[in-house]
């Protein structure tokens, strides 16, 4: 093992603990309690949070309550753990192992967005037969549905499609969709691996 896959192994573990960082840093900021004030707590958000905020700042990765920039920054971490790792056992680095990583994360991160846009499609048809009264979650999720379904249906259509049939068509479109390019990514994969 010559110094080069070592240091790659060194930094791949380093990017790994990291993650675990990041990964602790995010379920604490599911809960609202004195553990915030903790030395180890407060120790922990500054040795994470500046590369969070990175991703905090890009604007297009919130939708309204709904921030996907720790989802985002975990991913560019993955892809750098993964090359890391890689070279680490290959001794080599390419290219085309870049571009194969690279779009791998992308379509990680596409298919990600589309599984979770497809279960509240479903979860929103599903509640208009059992729920009548509204409330801030249903206005939250219709909101956010409601800019996508527009930029869906705006591609194939300038008419107002009612709310019940606007979410099965593009509930439709975005399962198509989500297929399709499933085939497509892994056809891709697999061609830049033969190369």
């Amino acid at each position: 093992m010559n110094m080069f896959t070592t240091l790659m192994r060194v930094i791949s573990a380093l990017l790994s603990v990291y993650m675990i960082l990041i990964i602790i840093r995010i379920f604490l900021t599911w809960f609202h309690s004195n553990l915030h004030s903790s030395k180890g707590v407060e120790m922990l958000t500054k040795v994470v949070d500046p590369y969070l905020n990175v991703f905090r700042r890009i604007t297009w990765l919130q939708a309204g309550r709904m921030d996907f920039s720790p989802i985002v920054a975990m991913m560019v971490l993955g892809l750098l753990v993964q090359m890391t790792s890689s070279i680490a056992q290959t001794g080599r680095f390419s290219f085309a192992m870049l571009i194969t990583y690279i779009i791998y994360a992308l379509w990680s991160f596409a298919s990600f967005i589309m599984n979770i846009l497809i279960l509240m499609i479903v979860v929103r048809f599903v509640s208009l037969f059992f729920t009548k009264s509204s409330n801030q979650f249903w206005f939250t999720m219709d909101s956010i549905l409601n800019n996508v379904m527009a930029k869906i249906l705006g591609i194939f259509t300038s008419r107002s499609i009612p709310f019940r049939n606007a979410l099965i068509i593009c509930g439709l479109i975005l399962i198509a969709l989500r297929i399709g390019l499933q085939f497509a990514v892994a056809y891709l994969l697999l061609f830049l691996n033969s190369q």
